[in-house]
């Protein structure tokens, strides 16, 4: 079985929605199943943390995710051009992933919702 990652940021659930709809549509795919991961929002209160698991939703993401996937489906709100700070955060903490190359070779896509006409 191909496990493809959706994973994503969704304050509001617009972006929720869309990672709901391309799970679906890797699944609809013969041999392929969708992983769908979240990550924690950013405090705005140093050094507060955020339960290991979410009251609702998806489970948060995990560098085992970005190994054992086959490619990545990557969504955020975008928020002054540019993804928002909890995706960010996430992937600023997979150095060890980039330099041992377990991402080489996996296709990835990204998505993206805004609500502001100049929103990126």
């Amino acid at each position: 079985m191909i496990e493809i990652l959706v994973l994503y940021y969704s304050r509001y659930g617009a972006t929720a929605e869309m990672a709901q709809r391309i799970a679906r549509g890797i699944e609809e795919i013969e041999g392929c199943q969708a992983r769908i991961r979240t990550v924690p929002p950013v405090s705005a209160t140093c050094e507060a943390t955020s339960d290991d698991i979410p009251d609702e939703g998806p489970l948060y993401a995990s560098l085992d995710d970005l190994r054992e996937c086959a490619g990545l489906a990557l969504g955020s709100p975008t928020h002054f051009g540019n993804m928002t700070a909890s995706l960010k955060y996430f992937f600023d903490n997979t150095i060890t992933e980039w330099l041992s190359g377990t991402l080489v070779g996996k296709p990835a896509g990204m998505f993206t919702s805004t609500s502001s006409l100049h929103g990126g």
